[in-house]
């Protein structure tokens, strides 16, 4: 009976815990109205490319330039860390700015993903890994090599970055306060013996040809 009893406060702890739950799923990606896609809490925009989500596409994202689009899988995009999610983005945005190079469109996210806070060292590795075993295609390098391409961007990047920082300004040390030397008042005439000033006056009672 109290294993019975017991079972019906277990299933909300046990259900909160499921893959499925609501609490284990990831923040959906939205369109907004004013064409951004909302993306691991980030607002994600590409210029004057328009965005579209659409959840039958057979892959993660691809990008249109001859129709200035970029359109991005939601249901597949949202089983991907949020490194990745956000990175898949870039990528198609940067095919935008170099053109069909896929090793110059991961360079260019890269880049974006390092500018704007959110791709780290341990970010790229999850990116890495998104590429699985893929081998060398008509269209895409092997992962092997977009994974080597990926560090060294990065590398590139983060490096030109720290020569882009600005450099703190030695501090010069203050001089050593010089000790003050007191300067003696300077006499500018003397005391007048009280003699002297009396036989100048004429008042002296005994001068020098007077007796007593």
């Amino acid at each position: 009976m109290r294993l019975t009893r017991l079972v019906p406060a277990l299933i909300p702890g046990l259900l909160w815990l499921l893959p499925g739950s609501p609490a284990a799923q990831p923040a959906a990606i939205t369109l907004q109205r004013d064409g951004t896609v909302a993306i691991a809490g980030r607002t994600m925009r590409c210029g004057n490319i328009r965005s579209r989500l659409d959840p039958g596409l057979d892959n993660l994202g691809l990008s249109v330039p001859d129709r200035a689009l970029i359109v991005v899988n939601p249901a597949l995009l949202s089983r991907e860390p949020e490194t990745v999610r956000l990175f898949v983005f870039a990528h198609e945005c940067g095919h935008h700015h170099v053109g069909g190079s896929e090793l110059g469109a991961d360079c260019w996210a890269v880049k974006r993903g390092l500018s704007e806070g959110w791709l780290s060292r341990d970010g790229l590795k999850q990116v890495c890994r998104s590429f699985g075993n893929m081998p060398e295609t008509s269209t895409h390098p092997s992962a092997a090599r977009r994974c080597s391409n990926l560090d060294r961007c990065f590398a590139t990047e983060t490096a030109q970055m720290a020569r882009e920082l600005p450099r703190p300004q030695p501090t010069s040390k203050p001089a050593a306060a010089q000790p003050a030397v007191e300067t003696p008042p300077r006499l500018v005439s003397g005391p007048t013996p009280a003699r002297a000033s009396c036989e100048l006056s004429g008042g002296c009672p005994f001068g020098p040809d007077r007796e007593r």
